[in-house]
């Protein structure tokens, strides 16, 4: 597991929460202090703390509210003061604590245990916003609010999950498979990754797994390893 932020594009790093980079934070550099896209499960507090040692964290945005892409953003926010973003489908269901999104009975009962501890929404996000120089975009399907973050310049585009790619190759990646009843609707969420896939990006950055380089190998993934 690194022990550092990795840097995978201009102002973009990965910061590994969990062996195999399964929990991810990605780290956006800004002027007005850092923006931390997703904060892993509760119990990774201590980690992302010694990640983003003697950084300056502006602003925290989740891709969804899942127990483990939010399980510390509590705990974030009030360890940096940043204020917390996240999906306007989303937010008030975080809010109340109830975000068991997912089809099969699995999913429900272990995902949302990764959340102890809720907060306010500061900002409920919607299409076409900005975070950083990325723009918002819709990915319903794995959750109902789920948001992907694209920057056209340089066509990197940030998900919240899969397919999944486990190997540290971003030009030979390595799909772990995963239950589909995981998913809040799984047809919608490999249709919203197909769509993502239109946009051809060059680099695709999850908070599951690794990196994967060119939109031909991600296609293969959604195609032969949907979940």
């Amino acid at each position: 597991m690194a022990t550092s932020l990795q840097p995978v594009a201009d102002g973009v790093h990965l910061a590994s929460l969990a062996p195999l980079s399964m929990f991810n934070s990605v780290v956006l550099d800004g002027p007005d202090g850092d923006i931390v896209i997703d904060s892993g499960p509760a119990w990774s507090g201590k980690r992302l703390a010694r990640l983003l040692r003697g950084r300056d964290v502006g602003r925290h945005v989740v891709t969804h509210a899942h127990g483990d892409h939010v399980g510390s953003s509590a705990w974030l926010c009030s360890h940096t003061g940043a204020p917390l973003a996240m999906s306007q489908i989303e937010a008030d269901d975080f809010e109340r604590g109830s975000i068991a999104y997912h089809a099969g009975l699995s999913g429900r009962l272990i995902v949302p245990r990764m959340t102890r501890q809720r907060r306010h929404v500061d900002q409920r996000l919607t299409e076409g916003d900005q975070v950083g120089s990325f723009t918002v975009l819709p990915q319903p399907g794995h959750s109902p609010g789920l948001l992907a973050f694209w920057r056209e310049s340089d066509r990197v585009l940030i998900v919240g999950d899969g397919p999944t790619n486990i190997s540290n190759d971003p030009t030979s990646p390595r799909w772990m498979k995963l239950p589909a009843s995981w998913h809040h609707d799984p047809a919608g969420a490999v249709e919203s990754r197909r769509h993502l896939a239109e946009l051809e990006p060059e680099l695709i950055v999850s908070t599951h797994g690794r990196p994967v380089r060119g939109v031909d190998r991600w296609l293969d993934g959604i195609r032969n390893h949907a979940h």
